[in-house]
């Protein structure tokens, strides 16, 4: 929530990062109020689990504060619509906020109770949804889904209706019975259709449990059909379209493997050599990671009547990977994913019976730990990669993972030079970002990297103790930017070549065109391509590669200083084109 100018310059700098499109931030701009204008806003917010908030007198492209007239006036009129134009009331918080000399008015929408869900706006009697991109009126599955969530998730118990034991994996359940007897005091000694009947796989009837039948089926699609993932790639040389679309079916542990096996299939792996000169192959996203959150979105999808018209979805994009499943987090936000009150089972049967189920190589679907997201997190990191984010609209969660580590080799080779032995992956990040242009407050540090506040201060006083970020302001708006002798110096070069920006006397100097997808990161090979067939805008390029307005800025920068781009028009003209030299 926005309660200050320094929450409000970090949600500004959180819209231009996202490209205008934000989640849990609205930007708006009028001249008069308008209660159409707001209204699917403020049910969206308020079914939106955690809230969100409307800034009007910003404007979304580009991220510029424009400010309001009358602010008292239009702060009154939010919180009366909020009061009496929905099917219950919405608590707003609103104040208003001066920046450079002109007044936004920060709308805090809190979350409406769980039990007042969906939220209707009395405009059109319809109920709003929260998407990435803007507030989407809800089918009604998506209505039904909220209303069941008044009570706590029971769906993995009912029986499927034509099940047997003989309807189950006998593979898969030989192995569930071995981890059973192995990890339980209780039922070590109990006989297999006992195990099977406490452990809610078999009902007291003989009928299979849909939790049972969904970890340990034969093919469970043959009775409910989504319980499937679909994989596709998404964008590339053709266009937005997808292609090498795949179905994934059969029990959770046998998805859960061809999943993982897909994303590895499809996406780039290197071989990197240790200090003992040993090999090792390394992909471009950790499968750790990538494990673990399909198993998530596989044990904690939503199994009630509405949500199962819908499957789980991966979708592997040129910048990310995507993973999401219907329905939303139970008794946890997302804030608290990852810590030591983040663990809470959407499916309590089903998730009790996956901590025991396991493929024929003995993996097991998850560990019942809690430890899930930390390990996910944990081997972000050591890839030097950006952390995984997690959108929860209440009625489908999703996880991104960004494509690969964000930095270029040119980038790489000037944090080399600056001796960034200790730092963190954080810090590296932060820094490039500051050789680029950008200064950091504690607040969009934070944000930026999932941090709380003392380890962003800690981080970034570390920067300057290191003579590496330079501070500026005061307490309360205290920022860090790159250190004057920090950005002088020059990109290394590694054994056998040749710094960046010389060259040898025999040889005239000629830019590298960027055909390595080794060696440059694929937002910038995607760039390139698209401008192939000729000069393009930065809203073109956007469009043709899928990327973020800010991502391509950043290949088109480091395009142009590789000499690779030339530039057609003014700077920041929505008419400027790219293209190649």
């Amino acid at each position: 929530m926005v309660a200050d100018e320094e929450d409000l310059t970090e949600a500004l700098a959180r819209l231009e990062l996202e490209g205008g499109d934000c989640l849990e931030i609205e930007a708006k701009t009028f001249a008069e109020y308008s209660r159409s204008a707001l209204g699917p806003t403020l049910s969206a917010f308020a079914n939106l689990p955690g809230g969100g908030t409307i800034l009007l007198g910003v404007s979304e492209d580009p991220v510029k504060v424009v400010g309001v007239p009358n602010p008292h006036q239009q702060m009154q009129a939010v919180v009366s619509q909020a009061r009496q134009g929905f099917s219950s009331r919405i608590t707003v918080d609103t104040h208003s906020i001066e920046l450079d000399g002109r007044t936004v008015v920060v709308a805090n929408v809190q979350e409406a109770p769980v039990n007042a869900k969906p939220v209707r706006w009395a405009g059109n009697d319809a109920a709003y949804l929260r998407q990435y991109d803007g507030d989407y009126q809800m089918s009604l599955q998506e209505e039904q889904q909220l209303l069941m969530r008044h009570q706590r998730p029971r769906e993995d118990t009912a029986p499927v209706p034509g099940t047997s034991i003989s309807s189950l994996d006998d593979n898969l359940v030989r192995v569930f019975l071995r981890n059973v007897r192995a990890g339980s005091t209780s039922l070590r000694e109990q006989p297999d259709k006992e195990i099977l009947l406490n452990l809610n796989v078999l009902t007291d009837d003989g009928e299979v449990t849909l939790a049972g039948l969904y970890a340990l089926g034969q093919y469970p699609q043959r009775h409910v059909p989504t319980l499937a993932i679909t994989a596709a790639v998404l964008g590339g040389q053709t266009g937005p379209r997808a292609s090498e679309r795949l179905r994934i079916d059969g029990a959770v542990p046998r998805m859960l493997t061809a999943a993982v096996d897909w994303v590895s299939q499809h996406t780039r792996t290197d071989i990197t050599f240790d200090q003992d000169g040993h090999g090792r192959n390394t992909h471009e996203y950790p499968l750790v990671a990538v494990r673990e959150l399909i198993a998530n979105a596989l044990v904690h999808r939503d199994l009630s009547e509405p949500a199962l018209s819908k499957g789980i979805e991966i979708r592997l994009k040129q910048d990310r990977l995507v993973i999401s499943s219907p329905g939303g987090l139970w008794g946890v936000s997302v804030d608290q994913l990852g810590t030591q009150h983040g663990k809470s089972a959407v499916n309590e049967r089903l998730y009790d019976i996956c901590t025991f189920a396991a493929d024929t190589e003995e993996r097991r679907v998850i560990e019942g730990l809690g430890t899930g997201i930390r390990a996910v997190r944990d081997a972000l990191r050591e890839a030097d990669m950006e952390p995984v984010r997690f959108h929860d609209t209440g009625v489908r969660f999703t996880a991104l993972l960004p494509r690969s580590a964000l930095l270029s080799p040119a980038d790489l080779n000037w944090l080399s030079a600056l001796d960034s032995t200790g730092l963190t992956v954080e810090q590296r990040h932060a820094l490039v970002d500051m050789r680029h242009g950008r200064s950091w407050r504690n607040s969009t540090y934070r944000r930026r990297f999932g941090l709380d506040s003392e380890q962003a201060r800690r981080q970034l006083q570390d920067l300057s103790n290191r003579g590496l970020a330079m501070i500026s302001g005061t307490k309360g708006s205290t920022s860090y930017a790159l250190a004057p002798a920090a950005s002088l110096v020059e990109e290394s070069a590694g054994p056998g070549q040749t710094a960046p920006g010389t060259r040898t006397p025999e040889e005239p100097q000629t830019p590298t065109t960027p055909g390595d997808p080794v060696g440059l990161s694929g937002n910038t090979l995607a760039v390139w391509a698209s401008l192939e067939t000729g000069a393009r805008s930065r809203a073109q390029i956007a469009e043709a590669t899928g990327l973020t307005r800010r991502q391509v800025g950043y290949a088109l920068d480091l395009l142009r200083r590789s000499g690779l781009v030339s530039v057609q028009g003014g700077q920041g003209s929505r008419t400027t084109t790219y293209q190649r030299t």
